[in-house]
């Protein structure tokens, strides 16, 4: 049988690895909730950086469409001072030079082939000169 020696050190052995044990549970039961809420800070913090980063896209996107509307401005502004001296010039080559009637019609003709060649609809080009034409939406046709 077993001594007394043993039965000891097997009753200390048992005692000291339910008292770990139950600290092992005690600790899970109080740490658990503060785990918890850590958790959730930290979901918290991912989220509001994740929040930032696509606050930071949706301002360099809104800054790009900004400059690419500038230029394209910037773009229609050449092309139509390009139409006024284009017009000048072929009103001067057929021997009407000034002729403010000729002009506006060849400005016009520009702006009409202009509109229908790039698919816009309902745009109103307008020249320092009394010209605009707009296109009516959905149907093709000019108004002046």
């Amino acid at each position: 049988m077993a001594t007394a020696a043993e039965v000891k050190a097997t009753t200390s052995f048992l005692l000291v690895t339910l008292l770990l044990f139950l600290i092992l549970i005690g600790g899970g039961l109080v740490g658990c909730p503060y785990y918890k809420v850590w958790e959730r800070k930290m979901a918290g913090q991912a989220e509001l950086q994740y929040q930032q980063g696509a606050r930071q896209a949706l301002i360099a996107q809104a800054a790009a469409e900004d400059e690419a509307s500038i230029k394209r401005a910037e773009a229609a502004t050449r092309r139509v001072r390009g139409w006024a001296d284009a017009a000048k010039q072929g009103c001067a080559d057929v021997g009407l030079a000034g002729d403010r009637a000729c002009i506006d019609q060849l400005l016009r003709d520009a702006a009409t082939y202009s509109i229908a060649k790039e698919g816009h609809e309902g745009v109103i080009v307008s020249v320092g000169s009394p010209v605009s034409v707009a296109v009516q939406p959905h149907t093709g046709g000019r108004q002046d």
